[in-house]
């Protein structure tokens, strides 16, 4: 009996310094610094996550008279929010990257700050539409590719998050949503006039990432009213001449 009582107080004392030593190693993920990364998923609203590593800065939805303009890139870290503001680091990786700094895009800092309080910031390029070509039929698209570098305050983050792309164009370039195999039908093929059409019915239309008419056929009402509307009001791709309508373009005779 004094033998089992010795052997199951060496079992508790064990397990005491199992458990000591599990907490220590929890105590000391939040001691390690913070883990920082482009974010590189956005949710649908089935809150299904969508996995991307670009975006795009489209002069095309911009007023002409703007010359440069300042395109932004969602920066978030895995940790604790912090009382003062930190240093994180990038790096233009120059083998991947089309744009020209000085000519497109004005340079990038490498040390770039992330403020106090916060678990997300933004990262801020000024870019230039000057040489950026205005074609829609032939299409001109400038990268920036992004590299986060570890600094004195942060480690690296998820690999998914690790770079990111910045498309630059001078054209309404397509929105991710408009090849939604459900809307195709009503929407047809995508043009920067038919787009615009459908921003005037409703702003909400002017988000590139996401369409909120998906639910209950909510769009479909507008895309109806699209096609009236490219059947009465004649409508003209400015470098064909050729008339647009919902499903086709005819060209200029």
């Amino acid at each position: 009996m004094k033998n089992r009582n010795i052997l199951m107080l060496m079992s508790f004392m064990f397990a005491t310094m199992v458990l000591s030593s599990c907490n220590q190693e929890i105590d000391h993920l939040y001691k390690e610094k913070s883990r920082i990364q482009f974010k590189y998923y956005t949710l649908d609203f089935n809150k299904k996550m969508i996995f991307k590593d670009k975006s795009t800065f489209s002069f095309g939805m911009i007023d002409e008279k703007i010359i440069k303009d300042t395109a932004r890139i969602v920066v978030e870290f895995l940790g604790k929010a912090s009382d003062k503001d930190r240093t994180y680091k990038i790096r233009v990786a120059a083998d991947s990257t089309t744009a020209v700094v000085g000519v497109h895009y004005e340079p990038i800092s490498t040390k770039q700050i992330f403020r106090a309080g916060r678990l997300k910031d933004t990262l801020k390029i000024v870019v230039d539409r000057t040489k950026l070509s205005t074609s829609f039929t032939n299409p001109e698209d400038r990268r920036i590719a992004l590299d986060m570098v570890p600094s004195e305050d942060f480690d690296l983050g998820m690999k998914g998050g690790l770079r990111t792309y910045l498309y630059i164009n001078n054209y309404l370039s397509e929105p991710i949503w408009w090849k939604y195999p459900l809307r195709l039908p009503y929407i047809g093929f995508y043009h920067p006039k038919k787009w615009k059409i459908l921003i005037s019915f409703n702003e909400k239309f002017s988000n590139s990432e996401t369409c909120e008419f998906d639910y209950n056929n909510q769009g479909r009402s507008y895309f109806t009213g699209l096609a009236s509307y490219l059947n009465a009001v004649p409508t003209f791709d400015d470098e064909s001449g050729a008339r647009i309508y919902i499903d086709r373009l005819v060209p200029k005779i």
